[in-house]
């Protein structure tokens, strides 16, 4: 879930391409870097397998002044390690690739569950790859097209990549400082372009914009490629004709329910209004548990609108127990338990007082905590074992989407995560054990959303829900048949 951004004719590309990065911060933690393209020839470009202060200082120490206006196009990237070495300064990006004409820098959103083969290919080729990431493939595969000339390259080079992306590249081709941006055929990640004075910005998710002062415009399409110079945007088809029009479309639905920010419109419905029409799906469902005196609460932040519609649906108060540290990043991307176990520790604060006042009031008070899902089951235990420790009796936890049952290779790093993945764990025939899961996570009660209600949601905002994709909770990959 990556975050790439790209910008072109603004004043001041740095800070422009900067800000957003900032603004996306969340979708990736594991390198940044940017890449500039000025008047007279001039290019700028740094990685860090860090974030994006270490980014800015690593600029800012090489003499380089923020409020230079030379610079007027740029991409930039927030990388969250899918494929590949997870904190590696090789497979920070921007990557920088030579082609026939000159440089190209890309910046990718995606993966592809063919990473390793499609590299021992290449290998076998006699071609030496510069990095351990999926996203090099994309870049040897347009060099193996042997063509000059920019569509035919971009073309050839993405139809061979087996994965999903969302792109935005930098090169100087005929003499010219281009931006271009593609998406995937399935579309399964998301791009939006905005406007932004006389230039053009892009971004994963078009809240971005607001942080520059952007308009977004539209989204980038399915299967399409969007070039844009000093005087002119262009849009091309990857796949032409019937074969670009046979293709079905896979977009992520695990984007509106937990990566984006809430603000965002992806793939063409805001974020919020449906987290909180998930809320009130999940209170006609077990709304009826829910005793007047009870207190709803929530696991912050992606979780907020759930429980809000939750709540709506049911005339009930919202109370909040729990903050977050804005800091402290997303657990379940981390890898190993122990630094799982350190972000959890930093990650939220609990608002004791409010507890104390419940118990006093009520010492049986029974909790209902809203999430959005339930990944490995780290989070919401360590928050219950903190609450049973301040004296709660009862804690029942509601899943806001559906059990996460399988792996993904499309850009989400639940990828060799089957045996992680708490519902997958307490899988039974075709059904998951909700009453296992509550005593793994030590809850008194667990439920999840249904996948029909997660469709029907989908519905309601006026989209076909079979253009989404449904894989890590059907337990199946619909796009290639292979994890």
């Amino acid at each position: 879930m990556c975050a790439v951004v790209g910008a072109i004719n603004v004043p001041n590309a740095y800070n422009v391409i900067v800000s957003m990065l900032h603004a996306l911060q969340y979708r990736g933690e594991n390198g940044s870097g940017l890449a500039l393209a000025g008047y007279e020839g001039r290019f700028l470009y740094e990685r860090t397998e860090n974030t994006v202060p270490d980014l800015v200082i690593k600029i800012i120490s090489s003499r380089f002044k923020p409020n230079d206006h030379e610079y007027y196009c740029g991409i930039g990237h927030n990388r969250y390690g899918t494929s590949g070495d997870k904190k590696s300064i090789d497979n920070a990006q921007p990557f920088k690739f030579e082609m026939p004409w000159g440089w190209l820098f890309l910046s990718h959103n995606g993966d592809s569950p063919y990473a390793a083969e499609d590299r021992k290919t290449l290998t076998e080729k006699g071609i030496a790859l510069f990095s351990t990431s999926d996203s090099e493939i994309i870049l040897q595969q347009m060099r193996l097209t042997g063509a000059h000339d920019l569509l035919t390259v971009l073309r050839g080079g993405l139809k061979a990549y087996r994965g999903t992306y969302a792109l935005c590249m930098l090169t100087v081709y005929n003499g010219e400082v281009l931006l271009i941006a593609a998406r995937d055929p399935s579309g399964n990640r998301p791009l939006s372009l905005g406007r932004l004075g006389g230039g053009y910005v892009v971004a994963s998710e078009n809240s971005a914009f607001e942080v520059v002062n952007a308009v977004y415009e539209r989204d980038i399409e399915p299967g399409e490629i969007v070039v844009i110079s000093q005087y002119s945007i262009d849009s091309y088809r990857i796949n032409e004709g019937a074969e670009h029009r046979k293709r079905p479309l896979f977009q992520c639905v695990y984007e509106q329910g937990y990566f984006s920010l809430p603000t965002s419109d992806v793939f063409g419905i805001p974020v919020i209004e449906f987290r909180k029409e998930l809320g009130r799906r999940l209170a006609n469902l077990y709304g009826g548990l829910v005793k007047p005196d009870d207190i709803v609460s929530y696991v912050p932040d992606s979780s907020n609108s759930f429980a809000e519609g939750f709540c709506e649906a049911l005339g009930h108060k919202l109370i909040t127990i729990l903050l977050r540290r804005h800091s402290s990043g997303r657990s379940f991307t981390k890898e190993s338990h122990e630094v799982i176990e350190e972000t959890l520790n930093i990650k939220f604060s609990f608002i004791r007082s409010n507890i104390k006042k419940i118990l006093e009031k009520n010492p049986d008070a029974r909790i209902w905590i809203v999430d959005d899902s339930i990944v490995r089951g780290n989070t919401i235990r360590k928050i219950i074992r903190v609450l049973r420790s301040l004296g709660v009796k009862f804690i029942g936890v509601l899943s806001g989407m559906p059990p996460l049952l399988g792996d993904c290779g499309k850009g989400i790093n639940i990828r060799g995560m089957t045996g992680k993945l708490i519902a997958a764990k307490h899988l039974t025939a075709d059904s998951v054990n909700s009453m296992s899961i509550a005593a793994d996570i030590e809850a008194n009660f667990v439920c999840y959303q249904t996948l029909s209600n997660l469709r029907e949601a989908i519905k309601k905002f006026g989209k076909d829900p079979d253009n989404f994709c449904y894989g890590c909770f059907e337990n199946r990959e619909p796009i290639w048949g292979k994890w």
